[in-house]
């Protein structure tokens, strides 16, 4: 029991000042997102759409949509194929975290078309992100959804920069961002996820003064 606790203290001594400022750091980034992430509306309502947090009762549709190849190939983080289990983790646990932002995307009636948000990130602007069912493709919907809710993020003004990444052979993702006011920042190529190594372009939205 003393090795134990001598080795214990021994990190602690080692960890000192500077591990104890990066974990009260790392807890006031978590903060940041969470007060980021909370002052954002929990519905959002457009002529067409309504966004809300996503629910158990999607995970049916949810699972349905998802599992697509022809959407996972444009996404760096959707599982594919996309399982129950999937939807049900992202409802309750990646919908839940304090870096993630995401609204399910519904009409009025209440039909699930997919999903839009944001992801919160140490020392960079919040990123959006979303995908749409396939069905519901051509429509407008996904450019009506992401208007509302850079018009929603800006209301609060703590989004003074957004960030968005598409590849480059993605043209009706790029078209939604220039539709929504984005403008190109460049080209690299995505670090991680189903898009390792893949081209993609960087967008920039800076609130308007």
């Amino acid at each position: 029991m003393k090795n134990i606790e001598s080795k214990a203290a021994t990190i602690v001594r080692i960890a000192g000042p500077s591990a104890n400022a990066k974990m009260l750091e790392a807890a006031a980034q978590r903060l940041a997102f969470r007060r980021a992430r909370d002052v954002l509306p929990t519905k959002i309502e457009t002529a067409r759409l309504i966004l809300r947090a996503p629910i158990r009762g999607d995970v049916p549709v949810l699972t349905q949509l998802a599992d697509n190849k022809n959407i996972a190939d444009k996404l760096s983080r959707l599982p594919s194929p996309y399982t129950r289990a999937d939807a049900i983790a992202f409802i309750e646990i990646f919908a839940q975290r304090a870096d993630e932002r995401p609204y399910a995307i519904t009409t009025h009636a209440g039909d699930f078309l997919g999903i839009v948000g944001f992801t919160f990130a140490i020392g960079q602007h919040p990123e959006l992100g979303y995908w749409l069912g396939e069905p519901f493709w051509g429509k407008g919907y996904m450019s009506e959804a992401v208007k509302a809710l850079i018009e929603a993020a800006h209301a609060t003004r703590l989004f003074p920069v957004i960030r968005a990444r598409a590849l480059t052979t993605n043209t009706g993702s790029i078209r939604v961002l220039e539709k929504a006011g984005f403008t190109n920042h460049g080209e690299t190529t995505d670090p991680i996820g189903n898009n390792t190594g893949k081209p993609v372009f960087l967008f920039r939205l800076e609130q308007p003064r």
